[in-house]
């Protein structure tokens, strides 16, 4: 289906301006007139989210594209971001110390909005291979955004849809060169921020060429860390705070403990062997050492609005890296292409652990020096191959057809130490020796998964202005799982076992699921100009195991005296699949001759919906199933060309997803009531961005962006203040009300602007975001049911005067104020 009045023209310098404002709108607008009919045009963007090059405007889903000049006028370095500016998608942004982004689509989440986020409903691709990364989206062609299931046109079975990063490729036809960098500085920020690379491309022949870029990242951070303790075990976390010297001998201040320093780089090798095949050799590698989590503990120990209570600094180091082949191949009917690649992922990091041990009430609170940590490590690796073809024959019917399996295999252990804990049990409970590694809980788990699929799609063009389509998928999906857990400590210290022994109890499952997903749509152009379209589509996350022993009669029995034993039951072993059922009708085109439009309209029905809880004996972390949920809302986007130099980009979508039915144990012993709005999206979300264009200096482009990102109010957990909550009084029966701690955080207009001079080979910018300097909170952690007061705190306070800090809120980035410039010959 092809608009004709949608000419692809060069690009002027004012669409350039115009393009770098419009962020992932359907259209990029060109200024200049049609000098045939004197009306404005649309440049075409051209997306290959359908699988085969088409211009964005005439692909009949919910798509946005990012292009690489936007991303790099409007700083947007990372998918936190992009999503910003993509109505629909939701990225809960908790700064550098979390590995992998936490993605949501149309309000598709039951979980908490702090650690243990799970975001498998999108799917992350770079190139063609699915990875789970926070990309430096640094010379990428574009990203695009793909709203919904996506399941019959991609490899992996993404449920909510798909982001997809497409790298720049080696260019043959000469060499090119690019050198940037900026330096910015934080409100909150001792320190200067700073960022810089270089891509250079190098044609060996005329069909050889390799491209290479390197990127690094140093960030100084802006909370503090100012109670760390001095010595674990021995300091007191929570001294006399009227007495300076106490807290000096205790405790001692870290300055901008959230900081960041990134490296990455990415080669390219292209050979063009003939003119019907093309290979690409892609290498991707980048490496993250982070510093501690961006959290503020105002309410749960009177910190200031940019300072953290943890005892511990909380580093995290994590690699990826990624080698792929490519080979895409002219066979006359159908474009094929093969893709192979291998992921891996590490990381290390450390975490404060002492809240979630004084909340189990196991006797922790009584050692008044009493303080612990976590260290874990994490270790993946991914095959994934894919065989596609893309139909190129004339003629109404158009089809993609595809194979993909991924392997995928991760082992992770986790350390939990508890400092001279040991020796406080020998003296006052009657321990019969110490433990000298103070290591107190260990477990480790080994996961083994293949997903596989048969997937494709038709479309037949009934006539030039009407079209259908159908899509199906066969999946099939396996899992190994091997894990358990040990607590050293306590058989060492009460049971006198040998003073380095781990006594893991191990158990592996296993499980396999198989099933189909469809897919039906309808698009008519109605005009020249517009097109509506009509989509079901359903989409599909893997079940899986919980990888803990099931607990045998003697350790229910265990459990039921109060002791801690490493099991769950047998109901809480299996994770069953959960699935929407997406309904969508949308509209694609102009009104008018000086406004753009992309709108859609969406129903969703989610059931058997997974969810992070953790079991009923020991509280060990797994993952259940809830009831159902429905998600219903607009997504709107579009560019209004005010003036040959003045336009404006906006954003705008409206979600509401709520639970149909009632929830029981949806996490712990609470259960959630029908009608409990889901956490973590806002129910109004967009953006704004008026831009100016203008000549300077005799013959420079100056481009004036001024702009705004608002956000309504997210609730933190399901129901949020409204607490529709309950539990069951596991003795008597009796239905009792719950208070969870749920609240709503504020909603947020964060305001940015930007000058961006371009000279020759020279682009100069002046920034500065957050411009008015908004304090703002963006997730939380824990809930305010660890608060004795939810609306002031502190934290709840144990015996010896422990505070709890498990309750905190994650913050947005002050004001920064920076400059950058690029370049390039």
């Amino acid at each position: 289906m092809k608009h004709n009045n949608y000419l692809s023209l060069k690009k002027s310098h004012l669409a350039l301006a115009i393009s770098c404002a419009a962020m992932p709108i359907p259209h990029t607008a060109m200024a200049q007139a049609s000098h045939a009919e004197n009306k404005p045009v649309f440049e075409e963007v051209v997306v290959t989210g359908s699988r085969r090059e088409e211009n964005v405007m005439d692909i009949p889903i919910n798509i946005s594209a990012v292009g690489g000049e936007k991303i790099e006028d409007l700083r947007l370095d990372s998918i936190a971001k992009i999503a910003y500016y993509t109505p629909g998608l939701t990225v809960v942004d908790r700064g550098p110390r979390d590995e992998s982004p936490d993605v949501m689509v149309r309000g598709l989440n039951t979980g908490g909005l702090g650690p243990g986020f799970d975001s498998t409903t999108v799917a992350n691709y770079l190139g063609d291979i699915p990875l789970r990364v926070d990309l430096k989206p640094v010379d990428l062609e574009r990203v695009e955004v793909l709203i919904g299931p996506q399941g019959t046109l991609y490899g992996q079975g993404t449920m909510g849809g798909a982001i997809r990063y497409i790298p720049a490729k080696a260019d043959p036809s000469g060499f090119s060169a690019e050198f940037r960098g900026s330096a910015s500085s934080n409100s909150e920020s001792s320190g200067l921020g700073s960022d810089y690379g270089a891509t250079l491309n190098f044609a060996v022949t005329d069909t050889l060429a390799v491209r290479v870029n390197a990127d690094s990242v140093q960030d100084p951070g802006f909370i503090d860390y100012n109670y760390v303790v001095r010595e674990s075990g021995v300091s007191n976390p929570d001294p006399d705070f009227s007495n300076p010297d106490d807290v000096a001998a205790n405790l001692r201040r870290v300055k901008d403990a959230n900081g960041e320093d990134t490296q990455s780089a990415r080669v390219n090798v292209r050979w063009l062997a003939t003119d019907w095949l093309e290979a690409n050799l892609w290498h991707y590698h980048q490496d993250t050492k982070a510093e501690g989590r961006t959290l503020a503990h105002q309410l749960s120990f009177n910190t200031g609005p940019y300072e953290s209570g943890m005892r511990y600094e909380e580093p995290n180091h994590y690699t990826n890296k990624l080698t792929s082949l490519e080979l895409v191949g002219d066979l006359g009917f159908a474009e094929a292409t093969l893709v192979y690649g291998e992921s891996e992922y590490e990381e290390l990091g450390q975490r404060d652990q002492t809240d979630l041990l004084l909340d189990l009430d196991l006797g922790y609170d009584s050692f008044p020096s009493f303080s612990s940590y976590t260290r874990e490590k994490v270790k993946d690796e991914s095959d994934t191959l894919e065989l596609r073809l893309s139909s190129q024959h004339e003629g109404p019917f158009k089809w993609v057809a595809g194979y993909f399996q991924n392997k995928y295999v991760s082992e992770g252990t986790s350390e939990e130490f508890t400092p001279f804990f040991d020796q406080f049990a020998v003296d006052n409970w009657d321990g019969i020796q110490l433990r000298p590694d103070s290591l107190e809980y260990y477990s480790v788990g080994v996961l083994n998964e293949k997903e596989s699929a048969f997937y494709g799609e038709v479309t037949y063009d009934i006539s030039d202005s009407w079209s259908v389509t159908g899509g199906y998928r066969r999946y099939k999906f396996e899992t190994q799982d091997t894990g358990g857990v040990a607590f050293p400590l306590y058989d060492t210290v009460f049971f006198g076992d040998p003073q380095d022994s781990i006594n893991l109890n191990l158990s592996t499952f296993s499980g396999d699921d198989k099933g189909d997903l469809f897919k039906f749509n309808t698009a008519w152009d109605i005009t020249d100009n517009g097109m509506v379209y009509f989509t079901y589509s359903q989409g599909y996350r893997n079940g899986g195991i919980n990888a803990e022993a099931e607990c045998t009669e003697e350790q229910l029995a265990s459990a039921a005296e109060g002791n801690q034993v490493p099991c769950i039951e047998a109901d809480e072993l299996f994770i069953k699949p959960d699935t929407i059922d997406n309904y969508e009708v949308g509209y694609k085109g102009l009104v008018g001759d000086r406004l753009s439009v992309s709108a859609a309209l969406f129903h969703i029905q989610w059931e058997d919906l997974q969810v992070a809880t953790a079991s009923d004996i020991s509280a060990l972390p797994i993952t259940g199933n809830g009831s159902a949920a429905e998600s219903n809302g607009v997504e709107l986007q579009g560019t209004w060309l005010i003036s040959d130099n003045l336009d404006l980009a906006f954003t705008y979508a409206h979600t509401k997803a709520e639970l149909t039915e009632d929830a029981p144990g949806l996490v712990g012993d609470y259960s959630v009531s029908a009608g409990a709005r889901l956490p973590g999206h806002a129910e109004h979300q967009g953006s704004l961005n008026l831009n100016y264009t203008t000549t300077v200096l005799g013959n420079y482009d100056l481009d004036l962006n001024y702009g705004l990102i608002f956000a309504s109010d997210v609730y933190n957990m399901v129901g949020g203040p409204e607490d529709p909550l309950y539990m069951i009084d596991e003795d008597s029966g009796e239905i009792m009300a719950g208070d969870r701690g749920g609240e709503a955080i504020p909603g947020y207009a964060v305001h940015h602007m930007s000058a961006t001079l371009r000279m020759d080979s020279w682009t100069v910018q002046a920034f500065a975001d957050n411009l008015w300097n908004k304090y703002y909170v963006t997730g939380t952690r824990s809930n305010r049911s660890n608060l004795e007061d939810e609306n002031n705190g502190p934290g709840v306070t144990w015996a010896n005067g422990f505070t709890q800090r498990s309750y905190g809120q994650y913050v947005g980035t002050p004001r920064t104020i920076g400059a950058r410039f690029i370049y390039s010959f």
